[in-house]
C-alpha cells in the first residue's frame, strides 16, 4: 500500500507561535540527527499517536506540557491525508481529532474544533489500507483472536523503536502483549499475500454452505429413515379407504409406491354423498339426555331430603322413650307427694329438723306434696309415644318410595335415550372421521410423494454439494501453507541479501536465516547445522543486523505485491545505540568536535544507511525509511537516497526553545 508520511505537525499551546512543521520526502531514508533529549525518540510514539492508537507513549513533560495538538499528513495514491490529533489529558489519550482530505492538504495554524472520532479515523485507515472486513475464520468458529485485521493491527511492522531494533527477543513493535502477538500470527499468511479476501470469503460461504448442507442431509437422513414406516401407513391408509367404500373395486392389494400415489389421487378426487346424520339431530339428543339428567337428579335430591327427615324422626323417637322411661323410674321409686301427705295428716315429726309443732306445717308440706304431683302426673303423660310420631312416619315412607319409583323411570328412559344416541353418535364420527382420513390422506400423500420423487431437498443438497466443491478449490487443503512457505523463501533470501553490507558475521552471511510465524522470531543456522533463535545468538551487532536486513526484505516484498495493507514506510529509532556506548553520547558537543570513532563502528553504522538506502532503491522509491540517530552527516554522507530532514543540535529540538521561555 502505498502510504508514506510527508509531514509531521506539532501545535503549540501558546497560539502565538506557529507549528513545528517537520518535512519528509517519499521514497528516501529521511535521517533526523541530533543530540540525546531533543526529541527524535518521540517520533515513533508521535506517528502512532495520530495513527489511531489506543495509548499515547508521547514523553511527559517538555513535550507534552507545550503542544496542545499532533498531526501527521500522509500522501497515497489518491490524495493527501491530514491526521491531527488532540494531545492526552493526563494518562488518558485524547479521541478527539481533526481531519483533512484533499489532492494538496493545508496546515491549520490553529485547530479549533474538532471533526471525527477515533474510530471514525480508525474507519478511514481501515478504508485507505484496503483492510478486510471479515474475520480470518467464520463466525460460527469459536477459536480466540479471529478478529478482523485492522489499519492498527499492521502498524507493528512499521515502527523499530529504540527497545526494539537491537533487541534479541522482540522483532516488532508492540508485540510484548500476548493478545497483539496472536491476532499477528493468525493473520501473517494474510499480510504476506497467501491469503486474500477472495479466500477469506470463499472461507466464510464454505462455512455457511457446510453448516447447510449439514443440516439438509440430516433432514433427508431422519426422511429416508421413515421412509418404510410411510410406505407401511400409506398401505394401511388405503386399506382404511377400502373399510369406507372410497377404493375403486377390484383395485388389488400393493405395495408399489407409484401405485399407491395413484389410488390415494384417485381416492381423493371421488365425490362423496352427503350424510344423513346432521349435527342438528345430535344437538337435539344431546339436549333431551341432558334434562333428563338435570331431572334424575333433582329426585335425587328429593330422596336424600327425605331419607334425612326419616333419620330425624327415628332419632327424637328414641330421646322421648328414653325420657319418659326414666321419669316414670324416679316416680315410681319415690312417690314422695303421698309420702309427705302422709306425714302431715299423722301430726308426725319434721323430715328435715325432726322438731314437733311447726306453725302452718300442714299448709307448707301440702305445697311441696302438690309440686311433686305435677312431677309425678308429667311422667305419666310420656309413658306412651304420641301417634302424630307414626303417622309422620308412614307419610315419609310412602314419599320415599313415589321418589324412587320416579327415579327408576327416568333412569330407564335415560338409558334408552343414550343408546340410540350413540347409534347416532357413531354413524355421525364415522362420517365425520371418514372426511378427517381424507384429509390426513391428502397432507400424507404429499409428504409421501416427495419421499418417493426427486424433491426439493435432494436438488438443494445437489446444489449446494456443486458450490461447496468450487469453494474448496479456491482454498485447498495447504494451499495457505504453501503460499505462506513460499512468501517467507523470498523473504529470507531478501534478508540474505541485505545482511551482506551489514555488520553480521561472516557465516549468517552465508544461509538466509528462517521467519518463523509460530514465534514471530527468526532462526539462524548454527555451525552445528542446527536452528537456532535469534535470542541465541550473541552480539547486540548481530541482533541489530538481523533486524535491520528482515524489515527491508518484507517492506520490499509487500511492495511487490499487487495489494497489501501494510503501509510503506518504517522508522527506525537509534540503530547505532549498540556501536556508540552511552559514556560517549554524554558530552555530545566533544562528539562533534572530535568526530574520533573507531574505523570499523563507522564502517558498521554507514553499513546500517547503506543497507536502508539499497532496499529503498531496489523498490524504486516505492517505500520510505525514517532514521532517528546520533550519527550524522560524516556517517551516511555520499550513501544515495538519504534525505537529511534536520539536525537538532546547538538548542535545536522537536519542541523550539521559544515555545518554553516566551
Amino acid at each position: 500500500m502505498n502510504f508514506q508520511i510527508i509531514r509531521l505537525i506539532v501545535w503549540p499551546k501558546n497560539p502565538r507561535h506557529t507549528p513545528q512543521i517537520i518535512k519528509f520526502e517519499k521514497g528516501k531514508v529521511n535521517v533526523i540527527t541530533g543530540a540525546s533529549r531533543t526529541g527524535k525518540s518521540a517520533i515513533i510514539p508521535i506517528i502512532d499517536y495520530c495513527l489511531a492508537s489506543s495509548e499515547c507513549q508521547i514523553p511527559i513533560d517538555t513535550i507534552r506540557d507545550h503542544s496542545a495538538w499532533y498531526g501527521v499528513i500522509v500522501e497515497s495514491d489518491e490524495e493527501q491525508l491530514l491526521l491531527a490529533r488532540r494531545g492526552p489529558i493526563g494518562r488518558d489519550a485524547s479521541r478527539e481529532f481533526y481531519v483533512e482530505r484533499a489532492a494538496t492538504v493545508t496546515i491549520p495554524n490553529e485547530i479549533v474544533e474538532t471533526n471525527e472520532s477515533i474510530d471514525g479515523v480508525k474507519l478511514i485507515l481501515n478504508t485507505v489500507a484496503g483492510a478486510p472486513y471479515l474475520r480470518l475464520s467464520a463466525p460460527e468458529d469459536n477459536r480466540p483472536f479471529q478478529e478482523r485485521l485492522g489499519f492498527r493491527d499492521v502498524t507493528t511492522l512499521t515502527f523499530q523503536s529504540q527497545d526494539v531494533v537491537a533487541s534479541q527477543n522482540i522483532l516488532f513493535y508492540k508485540t510484548h502483549g500476548f493478545e497483539y502477538r496472536e491476532r499477528l500470527k493468525n493473520w501473517f499468511p494474510y499480510i504476506l499475500g497467501a491469503e486474500n479476501l477472495e479466500t477469506l470469503t470463499a472461507r466464510h460461504r464454505l462455512a455457511a454452505v457446510q453448516a447447510k448442507l449439514q443440516q439438509l442431509k440430516r433432514e433427508d437422513e431422519r426422511a429416508k429413515k421413515v421412509s418404510q414406516t410411510w410406505l407401511d401407513n400409506m398401505v394401511g391408509q388405503v386399506e382404511v379407504a377400502r373399510q369406507y367404500g372410497l377404493v375403486p373395486e377390484g383395485t388389488a392389494k400393493t405395495n408399489d409406491p407409484e401405485i399407491l400415489i395413484q389410488i390415494a389421487k384417485i381416492i381423493l378426487e371421488t365425490e362423496l354423498a352427503h350424510p344423513q346424520t346432521t349435527t342438528q339431530a345430535i344437538q337435539q339428543s344431546n339436549e333431551v339426555i341432558t334434562d333428563l339428567e338435570k331431572r334424575e337428579d333433582e329426585i335425587s335430591d328429593e330422596i336424600s331430603l327425605v331419607k334425612r327427615r326419616l333419620r330425624d324422626l327415628s332419632r327424637l323417637k328414641e330421646s322421648f322413650t328414653s325420657y319418659g322411661l326414666s321419669t316414670r323410674k324416679r316416680a315410681e321409686r319415690l312417690h314422695i307427694s303421698q309420702w309427705l301427705k302422709d306425714i302431715s295428716a299423722k301430726d308426725a315429726a319434721c323430715p328435715v329438723c325432726g322438731e314437733h309443732g311447726h306453725v302452718n306445717s300442714t299448709i307448707e308440706m301440702g305445697k311441696i306434696a302438690t309440686a311433686f304431683e305435677k312431677a309425678e302426673l308429667e311422667s305419666k303423660k310420656t309413658k306412651t309415644i304420641p301417634t302424630t310420631f307414626a303417622r309422620e312416619e308412614e307419610l315419609l315412607k310412602r314419599q320415599l318410595d313415589t321418589a324412587l319409583e320416579k327415579r327408576a323411570a327416568i333412569a330407564g328412559r335415560l338409558d334408552l335415550r343414550i343408546s340410540r344416541s350413540k347409534e347416532l353418535s357413531a354413524h355421525f364420527a364415522r362420517r365425520k372421521n371418514m372426511f378427517l382420513f381424507l384429509g390426513h390422506l391428502r397432507a400424507s400423500l404429499t409428504t409421501f410423494e416427495n419421499l418417493f420423487n426427486k424433491n426439493e431437498t435432494g436438488k438443494e443438497i445437489e446444489a449446494l454439494e456443486k458450490e461447496e466443491k468450487a469453494l474448496k478449490l479456491l482454498i485447498t487443503p495447504g494451499s495457505v501453507e504453501r503460499k505462506t512457505e513460499n512468501a517467507l523463501g523470498q523473504i529470507e533470501l531478501k534478508t540474505l541479501t541485505r545482511l551482506q553490507s551489514l555488520d553480521v558475521e561472516s557465516k549468517y552471511k552465508k544461509s538466509p536465516p528462517k521467519f518463523s510465524i509460530k514465534d514471530l522470531s527468526l532462526k539462524v543456522l548454527s555451525n552445528d547445522n542446527d536452528w537456532h533463535f535469534l535470542s541465541e545468538v550473541g552480539s547486540a551487532s548481530n541482533w541489530l543486523s538481523f533486524h535491520i536486513a528482515f524489515i527491508c526484505a518484507l517492506h520490499e516484498f509487500l511492495n511487490e505485491l499487487n495489494e497489501s495493507c501494510v503501509p510503506s514506510f518504517a522508522v527506525f529509532d537509534q540503530p547505532s545505540q549498540v556501536y556508540f556506548p552511552k559514556t560517549r553520547r554524554a558530552n555530545e558537543e566533544s562528539i562533534d568536535q572530535e568526530r574520533n570513532y573507531l574505523d570499523e563502528d563507522v564502517d558498521a553504522v554507514r553499513g546500517i544507511f547503506k543497507t536502508l538506502s539499497d532496499s529503498v532503491e531496489a523498490m524504486k522509491g516505492k517505500w520510505q525509511c525514517i532514521v532517528l540517530d546520533h550519527a550524522g552527516m560524516d556517517i551516511y554522507d555520499g550513501i544515495a537516497n538519504i534525505h537529511e530532514v534536520d539536525v537538532w543540535r546547538n538548542g535545536i529540538k522537536l519542541i523550539p526553545a521559544h515555545w518554553i521561555t516566551e
